[in-house]
């Protein structure tokens, strides 16, 4: 598995698919897509707001990446860094940040590469396993 990570818009998408030489339509939006399509398309783009989803469906979004590594363990996992800034007062918020920084710590832990895309340019935190 790969983990890119990222601020919103700061080109996490447009890299991953020019470097692996895919398409807008390989990437499952997590926004929107169903479960299912995040095992079928090589990209897994907003991981973040699929995580909501499930939250708000009253699911436990862990089950996510076990589930990931068990069906899809070849997948390219997009995600927003959600835990910079201020804290929200929702507790709603809180929890939501805490499982997508949970969820991205489990798949940093066991991915080949980590990547973090910031003002479009890459930098490849881990590589091959290790940690460069």
């Amino acid at each position: 598995m790969r983990l890119i990570l990222g601020g919103a818009g700061q080109g996490k998408l447009e890299y991953a698919l020019a470097d692996l030489g895919l398409e807008a339509a390989d990437a499952a939006d997590g926004e929107r897509c169903p479960l299912e399509e995040l095992f079928t398309k090589p990209v897994i783009n907003r991981l973040h707001a699929f995580l909501r989803r499930e939250l708000e469906a009253g699911r436990d979004p862990a089950r996510i990446v076990e589930l990931l590594f068990e069906h899809h363990p070849d997948a390219v996992v997009l995600c927003d860094e959600v835990g910079c800034g201020v804290v929200p007062l929702a507790p709603g918020e809180r929890e939501w940040r805490e499982a997508v920084g949970r969820a991205c710590c489990a798949i940093a832990g066991r991915a080949e590469r980590v990547d973090r895309v910031w003002c479009g340019i890459p930098q490849t935190i881990k590589q091959n396993g290790e940690i460069r």
